[in-house]
């Protein structure tokens, strides 16, 4: 996203304690001063426990080029949580998604420091089970370069290597709460 979007793009400032204070300011301005905020994070996998990724677009500000949560983004001043993670389910993979398929994992606090910016994020995380004939691959646009499915082996395997081109942050406890919870979720109608 454009500088000159983000100063259009309004978000409301959260205290370190990821409570609200209702006062609104523009994206690049919380990302310039460090601000706190909240984002919403989904993280699709399927009953065959593979798991949707995505590749950031190589003109994103944040993470260029870097595999990750198959769908992030940040939510609107006075938007609704799930309302900001369908929107952003939609414009990052093409998929409408119903609210009530959401299983919501947790809040997470992340802090990213960028070249002139901190990123200071409490993100909303939820799970989605789809079947794969569910999700178009070859979905891409300005935001996302590809989609892929990986394997829960697979993604345990990059989790471990650490690598800057899979998955942003570095909160292992998240990672490992996202595994852990997508496992639990299909050992059982693994096949």
């Amino acid at each position: 996203m454009s500088t000159n979007n983000q100063k259009l793009e309004f978000l409301e400032i959260y205290n370190s304690k990821g409570l609200g204070t209702g006062l609104k300011k523009s994206k690049y301005h919380i990302h310039k001063k460090g601000l706190h905020h909240i984002t919403v994070h989904l993280w699709v996998f399927t009953g065959k426990r593979n798991v949707l990724i995505q590749k950031r677009s190589k003109n994103k500000e944040l993470n260029p080029g870097v595999w990750d949560v198959s769908v992030a983004g940040h939510v609107h001043f006075k938007e609704n949580i799930k309302n900001a993670l369908i929107r952003e389910t939609f414009e990052e993979t093409g998929m409408r998604i119903i609210k009530k398929k959401l299983i919501k994992l947790g809040v997470y606090s992340s802090i990213n420091y960028h070249k002139n910016i901190v990123d200071r994020e409490f993100n909303h995380t939820y799970l989605l089970k789809i079947k794969e004939n569910e999700i178009n691959l070859d979905y891409s646009n300005e935001e996302v370069d590809e989609l892929k499915l990986i394997s829960l082996k697979e993604m345990k395997t990059l989790l471990k290597k650490k690598s800057s081109d899979f998955f942003v942050g570095k909160n292992e406890n998240y990672y490992q709460d996202v595994f852990n919870t997508i496992d639990k979720l299909t050992t059982k109608n693994f096949v």
